[in-house]
């Protein structure tokens, strides 16, 4: 059995982490944000969690799939940084743009590939 480096653990609970609050978006009420976000975002969310359980097995399409959600989540989150309704989602917006770029950075890792 291979062994998981820290690396990876660390990508797979961050995009757990990231993962589950887009499958909630559609139940929180937010006035602002267009529909096709919300939606994107459970897609998304679904997709982020089968990635982080392939991540956590090891397989090899994890890591590209991995790759484009974190790069559809930060693009999709990237124009709410300065244009979210409130401060609130601004904040949420910076933090999954930061939490997905560190997501690529540590798949991408030499000891995350050889893995």
């Amino acid at each position: 059995m291979r062994s998981r480096p820290p690396s990876v653990t660390i990508a797979v609970i961050l995009l757990a982490l990231l993962s589950l609050p887009n499958l909630a978006s559609p139940l929180l009420p937010v006035e602002g944000i267009p529909a096709f976000v919300i939606y994107l975002g459970v897609v998304l969310g679904v997709c982020g969690l089968i990635s982080a359980a392939g991540l956590w097995t090891l397989r090899k399409w994890s890591i590209w799939l991995a790759i484009v959600v974190s790069a559809l989540n930060l693009l999709s989150a990237a124009p709410g940084i300065t244009a979210a309704p409130n401060a609130a989602l601004q904040v949420a917006a910076t933090v999954t743009v930061v939490v997905s770029a560190l997501i690529i950075v540590l798949v991408v890792l030499p000891s995350s590939r050889r893995a």
